[in-house]
């Protein structure tokens, strides 16, 4: 991810965010699933049956798979490549202009040096998907973003405050360094 907002940061594009509405609901099975009637949903008549999914279900080991699968074939239905070395990478080139798609899991990443191909982007998954145009990136996988014109800042105050309050650390004493400094491994001498 770093490096493909350092390659927007290059090329002077905005990148922007999209999340998918229940995107494990959205991956089609290929094998035959079953499942016990859930508690509260039981047939009467039938207590002892077991119902075939159609679709995979959160929690359900086949539901990333299936979920990106779909995601996949479609965007490569819509003349998208995928990343050689990254396959959750998508890249769609359109004469001199690019616009690079990253996926993680239900949430998507993209940026263009074209403003049309992020909007033809953004109405053909919310065609296809249950979508949220989440705006310009400013938070994802942990990092705070700032895009601006003469670049791009990165920092992780906000992953850092939510780790100290989610321990009660909040009030703690804060270190320049993370470690003594008259710690006994950096009192020893080179030898001569």
């Amino acid at each position: 991810m770093r490096l493909l907002l350092a390659y927007a940061c290059m090329c002077n594009f905005k990148m922007h965010q999209m999340d998918v509405k229940s995107a494990f609901l959205n991956g089609f099975l290929n094998e035959e699933v079953y499942v016990s009637q859930p508690p509260g949903f039981e047939d009467h008549l039938y207590p002892n049956h077991v119902f075939k999914l159609k679709k995979a279900l959160y929690g359900l080991k086949q539901a990333p798979r299936q979920w990106y699968e779909r995601l996949s074939n479609f965007l490569l239905s819509k003349g998208y490549a995928k990343g050689a070395v990254d396959k959750t990478l998508f890249i769609r080139k359109h004469d001199n202009d690019v616009i690079l798609v990253q996926v993680y899991v239900d949430d998507i990443i993209f940026g263009s040096n074209n403003n049309t191909l992020c909007e033809e982007f953004v109405a053909a998954m919310q065609g296809e998907f249950e979508m949220s145009m989440m705006g310009e990136l400013a938070y994802f996988l942990g990092l705070q973003l700032k895009q601006l014109k003469h670049g791009t800042f990165l920092n992780q105050s906000k992953y850092c405050f939510d780790l100290l309050k989610k321990f009660k650390m909040e009030d703690c004493k804060e270190a320049a360094t993370p470690i003594a400094t008259n710690a006994l491994w950096m009192q020893m001498r080179l030898p001569n």
